[in-house]
């Protein structure tokens, strides 16, 4: 879909009322049309215009912890599956050359990526090794990586940065460490080389994956939805956030640590006071959410499934192979998943209900706070520019 086709169906879809008001001043403003929610012609120009042109976090490269580990994942509507080789991690698109079967619907281990319908097989590194009976019984086809780039298996781009595995469909994208480093430049004092896989926590939730990220951005709702969230981090002690180019942060200082958000486990080197006590979190255009603090980087991320279906993921990391998997740290650490786990599914009532309440003809978008929710509105607006772009 080009720029001019996508301008036409961005109109069709919202009107040039509803870009108008998605790019007012907060104070006139209104959030994104209901279409930009329920509909699948919108979900289609999202993955197109914006899921297929960037990076997209994917998974963790401690999940492929041996040579013949394959996980198959949704990009863009599009089906990949990474692999990993004796070279590192791969990825290709997830479809036989031969008549497009899907080859690896579950993570596995396996020597060769084989298609369950013809038993095509391919290697690790994506090549065409062999297709049994092709020219008749008993008449098989064998290559030793000379089948050429219209039988091999069609390569996706994939990049690792500092444990974390990141795919972009198209290929168009800037390198991934072009790409993360204004939020690498934000966040400033953290190295992030220190952190290791800990393990992630998944979710189903019925609702739009704008609303996870417009839910996980705002601390408007932190006293209403999370009141022992106020223990650690007073409202007073909150507010909007901002976006710089496309990364959102957003961050507090707390009184003192508390088991879960700094306290327990161990710290990032070279931390200040006022940094170890720091809560700050990010989103990284479209999906890559990061939450740090003194003791933990966890990965938010949320891949859409339809317009009201999203697949959320939690990664944990945290500071060293101790923390991350010793049995020194193992209460500590459990505590850091059950916080997550339950601060989590605090939410899930809420963006579901803003995802019903949008297939209401009565809701025109709402009305935003100017003091907490100046980002939810430039979200909107940055998804309607990406998709116009």
């Amino acid at each position: 879909m080009d720029q001019r086709e996508a301008k036409n169906a961005v109109v069709a879809l919202i009107g040039e009322d509803g870009i108008a008001a998605a790019h007012a001043p907060i104070e006139e403003a209104s959030g994104l049309p209901n279409a930009a929610y329920v509909s699948d012609d919108w979900l289609t120009l999202e993955r197109d215009r914006i899921f297929a042109r960037t990076w997209i976090f994917v998974a963790a490269e401690a999940e492929f912890d041996a040579i013949g580990v394959q996980k198959p994942v949704e990009v863009a509507g599009a089906p990949v599956v990474l692999v990993r080789s004796a070279t590192g991690i791969n990825a290709f698109h997830n479809v036989c050359r031969h008549r497009g079967a899907q080859l690896v619907d579950a993570p596995c281990e396996k020597s060769t990526v084989t298609c369950p319908y013809h038993q095509w097989t391919y290697g690790l590194d994506g090549d065409l090794r062999s297709r049994p009976h092709f020219g008749g019984p008993g008449v098989n086809s064998r290559f030793d990586g000379n089948a050429g780039p219209s039988l091999d298996l069609v390569p996706v781009r994939c990049a690792v940065w500092n444990g974390c595995v990141f795919v972009n469909l198209d290929g168009s994208a800037e390198p991934v460490e072009t790409w993360i480093a204004p939020f690498v430049d934000i966040a400033g004092e953290y190295d992030f080389t220190t952190v290791r896989w800990a393990g992630k926590i998944d979710f189903e939730v019925d609702a739009n994956w704008k609303f996870v990220f417009e839910n996980y951005m705002e601390g408007y709702h932190v006293f209403s939805l999370h009141p022992a969230l106020l223990k650690h981090a007073p409202m007073n002690t909150r507010w909007s956030g901002e976006w710089v180019q496309s990364v959102f942060h957003n961050g507090y200082i707390a009184p003192k640590l508390t088991p879960g958000r700094g306290d327990e486990l161990p710290h990032y080197p070279g931390l200040t006071d006022e940094q170890t006590r720091a809560g700050r979190w990010f989103l990284i255009f479209p999906t890559f959410g990061a939450e740090v603090f003194a003791d933990q980087f966890c990965v938010l991320t949320a891949h859409p499934v339809a317009p009201d279906r999203t697949r959320e993921e939690i990664h944990i990391f945290l500071i060293g192979d101790e923390a991350a998997t010793g049995d020194r740290y193992r209460e500590a650490r459990e505590g850091i998943f059950a916080m997550w786990d339950a601060l989590n599914r605090e939410d899930l009532d809420a963006v579901e209900r803003l995802q019903k309440g949008r297939r209401s003809s009565a809701y025109d978008g709402g009305r935003l706070s100017p003091h907490w929710e100046g980002p939810t509105h430039q979200l909107g607006a940055h998804v309607i520019d990406v998709i116009l772009g």
